[in-house]
């Protein structure tokens, strides 16, 4: 009788280990953060489709933040994977725009250059 109480104390135990919630996700916070912050820098709120995935960014790490208090960890780290995922897409549409700023501006200057050119030569 004692080895069965013991057994179903160990079995009662582990089943409660096996519940305990899931760590802080500190480490994703961290990383959804400085996503943002790079997004920020870069301009991703000038950026139309940028703009658009820094907002859901930051709100993932909203909703992330309440589920942490909550204690549901495992849906804060979700929201935090997201909201990296986000940031980062918001990065890289904010360099594509960049770039395609740039390439306007130097086919503007070499139309420019060559409209000169040739009118020169008459």
């Amino acid at each position: 009788m004692h080895a069965l109480r013991t057994g179903l104390a160990i079995g009662v135990a582990a089943l409660g280990l096996g519940c305990a919630s899931a760590p802080a996700p500190t480490e994703q916070l961290a990383s959804a953060q400085a996503s943002l912050r790079a997004a920020q820098e870069l301009g991703a709120q000038r950026v139309p489709k940028a703009e658009l995935h820094l907002r859901l960014a930051q709100e993932e790490v909203t909703k992330a933040r309440k589920c942490s208090a909550d204690g549901d960890n495992e849906r804060a780290a979700m929201l935090l994977n997201r909201a990296h995922a986000d940031a980062e897409l918001a990065i890289a549409l904010s360099r594509q725009a960049t770039l395609q700023r740039e390439l306007e501006s130097t086919t503007q200057s070499a139309v420019t250059t060559k409209t000169t050119a040739t009118s020169a030569e008459r």
